[in-house]
């Protein structure tokens, strides 16, 4: 088990690094906002930020060797560029926040995009459906023969239930 995450973090942050980028807009957006950075700290550090965030869609950011994490990959590059400001995107917040947000991001993301796809699969079966309609097939009821019925409607019952799963999605994405 340990083999799985002792020292494998560099490797698996790339995987929310983008997010990471996403919650540190939004926070140094706050911090302005309070007080805490000036006008034109913000202007710089979101503007590296979308630098950092550019190279990340474009598959050429890297977690350096020896750096703890994605958030101190991110927080060196700041700092790099802007100083003593880049330091200052992890005010008022700590690692946890930073790991919880990050993780909830990707998941919702991640969520989003299943019930994208799973949205698509439906729209197929339905397409399925139509064209199979008039192809009969035996109907069971407990195992037992019953009442013939379709293809079409043997694929309609299965874009059914994604529908209903999908509906499920949007009530918990509500709460989210």
């Amino acid at each position: 088990m340990l083999d799985f995450t002792i020292g494998k973090d560099p490797y698996l942050d790339l995987e929310i690094a983008a997010y990471d980028v996403i919650a540190s807009v939004a926070h140094v957006t706050m911090l302005e906002s309070v007080g805490l950075i000036t006008g034109s700290e913000k202007t710089a550090l979101i503007g590296e930020l979308l630098k950092i965030y550019e190279s990340i869609e474009t598959g050429t950011f890297r977690i350096e060797e020896g750096m703890e994490d994605v958030h101190s990959q991110v927080e060196n590059i700041l700092t790099a560029k802007l100083g003593d400001s880049g330091k200052k995107v992890h005010t008022a917040r700590s690692r946890n926040d930073q790991v919880l947000t990050d993780l909830k991001l990707f998941y919702r993301d991640r969520t989003v995009r299943l019930a994208e796809m799973t949205g698509k699969l439906a729209e197929k079966l339905l397409e399925k459906s139509e064209l199979h309609k008039g192809v009969i097939i035996p109907g069971y009821t407990h195992f037992q023969a019953a009442m013939p019925s379709s293809f079409g409607l043997w694929f309609g019952a299965y874009a059914e239930s994604l529908a209903e799963d999908l509906m499920i999605h949007e009530g918990i994405m509500n709460y989210i």
